[in-house]
C-alpha cells in the first residue's frame, strides 16, 4: 500500500501514452518499460539556472538537454549542438543548433508547448537562460562557476547589466559564447544544469512559479514533466516524467516514463529498491555489489577526510597540522574494493587524457609523516589554547558511509603518536546533516566530490564550500585559472598538483580515504547512464530484459 497511489497513477499514464503512440515497443528488445527510481529528498527547485541538490539534478538531467551531453564514460556527445568550432585563441566557442531539438508540456498537452505546437529549441533559449544565470534578482548558486564568460565579473558586481554576458544568437540556431580568460573546461560546463536552455515565453507565463511545481516545469529533453506531487507529512511522493514524443521521432527514447520516487533517505531509497519497486539504487554502501541478483558499476569519485568545527580545539592550525603528520598512512589498513589510502584531494576517478590523475599525480607527493614535528606543534598548540591536552574528541560519521571499523584504527594512530582519542558517533544522513549545518560537532568525516569527471570541479566544490574554510581560496582559484589556459598537460598537470598542495597546506581538510560510489541495477536493466560523481542517472536509452 505504501505507493499504491502513485504506481496506480503510474499505470494510467503508461496506457494512456502507449495507446496515444501507436507503437510496438517490442519491435527493440528491452524498450518501452516504466522505470522506477528513487531520490533522496525533494527537488529544491527544477529551475536549472537555479537548482542545487541532487534530487533536482537528476530530475534535470532527464527533463532538459543542453547544447553537450556526457556519456557512460564521461566523454562529451552533441546534444542540442549540431557542432561546434573554438577559435585558435580558446576564447570563441561558435555552436550550430539542430533544428529538432522541442520543447514539449506534456502537463498542459494543448498548450502553446503543447504536442501539435512543435515548437523548437534556438539559439536566444540558451541566452535568456544564461542572462537569467547572471541576474541578481535570482542570485543564482551557479553563477560562478561560468565565471571566465565575458563581463561575468563585472555583471556579479553589479557594474554592468546580465545582457552584457558573453553570450549572443547570430542567429535561431546560431550560437556564440566569449570568454573573458581561455578555459579548457567550458565545454564541460556546458553540460551542467545551470546551462540548459530557458524559454523566454514559458517563463514569463509561469508568472513567477517558473520550476517550483508541476504546472510551472516546461523541458526539452528526454522526458518531459507530468506529475510532482510531494506533501512533506505525506507518503506518496513522486515526480512522474512521461516521453518527450517529439524528441522521441528524432532520437529514440527507450523507455515510456519514469516515476522518481521521493524518500526521506538513502536508506528509504535502499528498502524501495530492495523490496524490488525501483530498478536502480545510486549509494556510497557496497552491500549490494556482488549478490547474483544485482548488476554493479562503481567508480572511485569520493575523497573522505576529516574536518573541524571552527569553534573547536580542533581548529586551531598546529593542532591540525599535527594530525596530519602523524598520519603514517602505511599503518593504514589494505585497500580493498570500496576504498583505498587517500593522501590527495583528488579522487582517482577523475581523469586526464583517459589516466587516473592518481597515475599523473602520485599520492607519494603528499605524505609528510613527522611524528617530531607533529609533536612540537602539538605542544605549541597547547600553549596557545592554554590547555595541558586536548579532550575526547568524537568524529561524526554519517551511516553507511564506509566500514567504520577500518577508520578506528586509523583514528588508532593518532592515539599512538599524540595520545589524542577519538570515538566515532555513527548518526543517521538527516542528523548529520543537521549537526554539521549547526555546528554540533568537533570532528567530522566528510566527503568531497566534483560534478564529472575532471579536476576543476573537485577544486571549485572544495574552495567554495563554507564548511571547509579553505585558507587558500584565492591562491587554488588563480592556479585553476593558469591550468585551464595552458594546453599542455604537463603544465597542466603541475598546476593541479600545486593546487592540491595549496589546499593540505592548511590542513583544512585532511584527506583519509578515496570511496567508490555505485550504480546498482537489477538483472536485465543496461543502458542507465551514470554519473559517479554528482550521482544522476539518466533513462532515455535504458532497457529492461525481463
Amino acid at each position: 500500500m505504501r505507493r499504491m497511489r502513485a504506481l496506480l497513477l503510474a499505470l494510467l499514464l503508461t496506457a494512456l501514452f502507449c495507446c496515444g503512440c501507436g507503437e510496438d515497443e517490442n519491435v527493440i528488445k528491452g524498450a518501452g518499460h516504466s522505470f522506477s527510481y528513487c531520490l533522496v529528498g525533494n527537488p529544491d527547485t527544477l529551475d536549472p539556472q537555479l537548482a542545487e541538490n541532487a534530487s533536482a539534478k537528476t530530475v534535470l538531467a532527464n527533463l532538459f538537454e543542453g547544447l553537450l551531453t556526457l556519456d557512460a564514460a564521461g566523454s562529451l556527445q552533441n546534444g542540442v549542438a549540431e557542432s561546434y568550432t573554438v577559435s585558435d585563441d580558446m576564447l570563441h566557442y561558435s555552436f550550430t543548433l539542430r533544428k529538432d531539438s522541442y520543447w514539449y508540456d506534456a502537463y498542459a498537452e494543448n498548450s502553446a508547448f503543447g504536442k501539435d505546437a512543435k515548437k523548437t529549441v534556438t539559439a536566444q533559449d540558451f541566452v535568456f537562460a544564461f542572462r537569467r544565470l547572471f541576474d541578481p534578482q535570482y542570485s543564482s548558486p551557479n553563477a560562478e562557476a561560468f565565471s571566465c564568460l565575458k563581463n561575468a565579473r563585472e555583471i556579479m558586481a553589479q557594474r554592468l547589466a546580465p545582457s552584457n554576458i558573453g553570450v549572443e544568437a547570430k542567429s535561431d540556431y546560431e550560437l556564440e559564447f566569449t570568454l573573458e580568460r581561455p578555459d579548457t573546461g567550458f565545454l564541460m560546463l556546458l553540460t551542467s544544469p545551470a546551462a540548459m536552455p530557458c524559454s523566454q515565453e514559458y517563463f514569463e507565463n509561469s508568472k513567477g512559479r517558473y520550476g517550483l511545481d508541476e504546472a510551472s516545469v516546461i523541458g526539452n529533453g528526454s522526458f518531459a514533466m507530468s506529475r510532482w506531487l510531494y506533501d512533506p507529512y505525506g507518503k506518496y511522493n513522486v515526480v512522474q516524467l512521461v516521453r518527450n514524443p517529439l524528441n522521441h521521432e528524432v532520437r529514440r527514447i527507450f523507455p515510456t516514463e519514469l516515476n522518481l520516487y521521493i524518500e526521506e533517505s538513502d536508506a528509504d531509497a535502499a528498502a524501495i529498491f530492495t523490496e524490488g519497486n525501483a530498478e536502480c539504487y545510486v549509494t556510497t554502501q557496497n552491500s549490494l555489489v556482488g549478490r547474483s541478483e544485482y548488476q554493479a558499476e562503481g567508480s572511485y569519485s569520493i575523497t573522505l577526510g576529516l574536518i573541524a568545527n571552527p569553534d573547536s580545539h580542533f581548529a586551531d592550525a598546529n593542532v591540525r597540522s599535527a594530525m596530519a603528520l602523524t598520519l603514517d598512512r602505511g599503518r593504514f589498513p589494505a585497500d580493498d574494493q570500496d576504498i583505498r589510502r587517500a593522501s590527495g584531494i583528488l579522487p582517482p576517478g577523475i581523469t586526464m587524457l583517459n589516466k587516473s590523475c592518481r597515475e599523473l599525480i602520485a599520492d607519494a607527493a603528499f605524505q609528510n609523516y613527522d611524528p617530531p614535528e607533529a609533536d612540537r606543534l602539538y605542544h605549541k598548540a597547547m600553549r596557545k589554547l592554554r590547555i595541558s591536552e586536548l579532550e575526547e574528541g568524537k568524529v561524526l560519521v554519517c551511516a553507511g558511509m564506509m566500514d567504520y571499523t577500518i577508520l578506528a584504527e586509523v583514528l588508532d594512530l593518532w592515539r599512538d603518536e599524540l595520545d589524542l582519542h577519538f570515538s566515532i558517533e555513527e548518526v543517521t544522513e538527516p542528523e548529520y546533516e543537521s549537526r554539521l549545518a549547526s555546528g554540533d560537532y568537533a570532528l567530522a568525516l566528510y566527503a568531497v566530490t566534483g560534478a564529472y569527471h575532471d579536476a576543476p570541479s573537485v577544486f571549485e566544490n572544495v574552495i567554495s564550500d563554507s564548511r571547509l574554510h579553505c585558507a587558500e581560496a584565492a591562491s587554488v582559484r588563480t592556479l585553476l585559472e593558469q591550468a585551464a589556459a595552458v594546453p599542455n598537460l604537463t603544465d597542466c598537470v603541475e598546476l593541479y598538483r600545486q593546487a592540491e598542495e595549496a589546499i593540505l597546506s592548511d590542513n583544512c581538510f585532511i584527506p583519509l580515504f578515496y570511496k567508490q560510489r555505485y550504480l546498482i541495477c537489477k538483472q536485465g536493466v543496461s543502458d542507465v547512464v551514470f554519473n559517479p560523481f554528482s550521482g544522476q542517472v539518466q533513462f532515455s536509452e535504458a532497457k529492461f530484459y525481463q
